[in-house]
């Protein structure tokens, strides 16, 4: 036999038994919070407390009501490619947001909390005011001591653990928490907003920092949930709506408050491409690059931005190209009839940003190389993006009408 084919077999076992090990323990941690979840439920309600799902909770909230926006129906046209119209990447779609709602609760007894990750706990009734309770666990699991506190008026506008995963982002920022937070805003005293206590486990980051000081909350107004346990007399909730499709109200709010305190626009509107350093990225950005400066692109380098620089950038923008990502909850300040190609792998390719455009009245195109190969959206996630260039030119000559 000869020495170069000794390795193989060894190798491939090795490689087998790793992919084993590795999916074992995966189903191990999905068995391990199933099994947390549901104690941790059991043995909350076995307390004589009652998880609310979310028709529970308008239900429990609704004497409390300051307003409620309607859901907004949209119908986004068919997307197909801009070279071969057989390639359909969406089909036409009728959808719908959810409606939202802010609520003044005020506890009628003692004991009414926020736990470590934002959920309220009131009258034995643990709220559903965001997705879901799926991480109400994580509140057992935390260890850190927590101060307390007990306050007259507490917003709370988030209750889910941040694990950097599913929450934790920009765009989970941008449309759960800070249009949260600007909704509540429109409709409370103002005397009331500044003076209440803003409660939720933070972010950390210098974007949240940016849109808190842009929707006048005041550092001595914030408080970390996961160091500090609040009791309060009242407290100011509002549920998250759609995940992937904001209520329309939650994105005028956002606009209301932040367009205003941006610099002049520029006179001149510019051709933009946003790149992207991490997972989503262009593998033959330089390429791509090349050709974007033979039409005029400036590019947008990913690297940290003020919030308002960043809105600066998509409100003066004609025209934008970049893969899908976070960056893309800026569209919020585009202006109508501003152009986007959203760039994806054909193993990803959600549409919330489409939605995004739609609404704001702007053009969209969306572009993957290939088939489509849909499946478990998580395989995809993270997947790197490859363009072909004598596409991406021919999509740039027919939307640039050249």
């Amino acid at each position: 036999m000869p020495t170069d084919l000794l390795p193989v077999k060894p190798v491939a076992v090795h490689t087998s038994w790793t992919k084993r090990v590795k999916r074992v323990r995966q189903q191990f941690i999905q068995l391990s919070r199933l099994v947390l979840r549901k104690g941790v439920r059991v043995g909350y309600r076995l307390a004589g407390y009652q998880f609310l799902d979310k028709e529970q909770t308008e239900a429990f909230l609704r004497p409390y009501s300051l307003v409620t926006y309607p859901a907004n129906a949209l119908c986004m046209e068919e997307v197909v490619d801009l070279i071969d119209p057989s390639k359909v990447y969406y089909p036409q779609t009728q959808t719908e947001t959810e409606p939202v709602s802010v609520w003044r609760y005020k506890t009628p007894a003692a004991g009414a909390e926020l736990r470590p990750y934002g959920s309220v706990l009131t009258e034995r009734n643990i709220p559903c005011t965001d997705i879901n309770t799926d991480d109400f666990y994580q509140n057992v699991l935390h260890r850190q001591r927590r101060q307390s506190i007990t306050v007259q008026t507490v917003i709370a506008p988030w209750s889910h653990y941040l694990d950097g995963i599913i929450w934790g982002g920009y765009y989970d920022f941008v449309f759960l928490v800070a249009a949260k937070l600007a909704r509540i805003k429109g409709v409370l005293p103002e005397a009331v907003f500044r003076n209440a206590t803003v409660a939720y486990p933070q972010f950390g980051t210098a974007y949240e920092r940016d849109f808190m000081a842009l929707l006048g909350v005041e550092a001595h107004q914030l408080i970390d949930t996961r160091k500090t346990s609040v009791q309060f007399r009242e407290c100011i909730v509002a549920n998250a709506g759609h995940w992937f499709y904001p209520n329309l109200a939650d994105i005028n709010a956002l606009r209301t408050y932040i367009l205003p305190q941006l610099p002049a626009p520029d006179t001149r509107r510019k051709r933009i491409y946003i790149s992207r350093n991490c997972r989503r990225r262009i593998t033959n950005e330089a390429a791509l690059i090349q050709l974007l400066n033979q039409y005029e692109f400036q590019i947008i380098d990913d690297v940290p931005r003020s919030v308002t620089e960043q809105a600066a950038i998509y409100r003066d923008a004609d025209f934008i190209v970049g893969p899908h990502g976070a960056s893309f909850s800026n569209l919020i300040w585009c202006q109508p009839g501003t152009q986007l190609l959203e760039l994806f792998a054909p193993t990803y390719y959600p549409d919330f940003f489409r939605y995004l455009a739609n609404v704001l009245s702007m053009r969209y195109a969306a572009y993957f190389q290939g088939e489509a190969h849909p499946g478990n959206w998580t395989r995809g996630l993270e997947d790197d993006i490859t363009v072909s260039i004598p596409e991406i030119e021919q999509c740039l000559k027919k939307m640039l009408g050249t």
